[in-house]
């Protein structure tokens, strides 16, 4: 049997790194790509196996192909976050005050809707009408998602103080400039 080359991964890495992208649990990724796991072994040796550099190599691009796969760009993820920041519950209704029909809620409005609940008033069998509980997603929290994203909560967005060196001199009734020495005491 051919041993892999130095630089390739071997079967079990591979299954190690195919397995740590389904559910980012190194160590259930280190069990369920065969290795023998006693204790608390698995959790040591999989943080070992997440260390190898050709192991990370790996999972980035196994995590590129899923991205790409499912259309997960920077572009898409901000976007809808900026549709739940920015939603307006406002557009859920027609101007009469009533419900719109989910078929004419536009696309950013759609996106900012956690879950709809329809339910029905029933009086002796008959319907006597309808309810509509609307849940929205949390625009606080997809708020601050995007202040971090551009960089809004970091520290170097903080205001800067500089510090200034000021120079002091004193100027004797004679004319003479004198600049005192803060950096050194004078002993007594």
């Amino acid at each position: 049997m051919k041993k892999p080359a130095r630089s390739d991964l071997t079967p079990k890495q591979q299954r190690f790194a195919a397995e740590y992208c389904v559910d980012l649990n190194a160590t259930a990724a280190y069990i369920r790509a065969g290795y023998d796991a006693r204790g608390n072994s698995a959790e040591a040796a999989a943080c070992r196996l997440l260390s190898n550099v050709k192991v990370q190599e790996a999972i980035e691009q196994k995590q590129r192909e899923v991205a790409k796969r499912c259309e997960l760009t920077a572009e898409n993820i901000v976007r809808e976050a900026s549709a739940v920041a920015f939603s307006d519950i406002r557009r859920l209704f027609n101007p009469d005050g009533s419900l719109k029909a989910i078929h004419e809620i536009d696309d950013a409005t759609a996106a900012a809707i956690s879950s709809i609940e329809v339910g029905q008033m029933v009086n002796d069998g008959k319907v006597t009408g309808r309810t509509c509980r609307i849940k929205l997603w949390d625009k606080n929290s997809a708020q601050e998602r995007l202040f971090r994203h551009l960089g809004l909560f970091r520290k170097e967005n903080a205001p800067k103080q500089t510090l200034r060196k000021i120079e002091v001199a004193f100027v004797s009734p004679e004319g003479e400039v004198v600049r005192p020495d803060f950096g050194k005491r004078e002993e007594t």
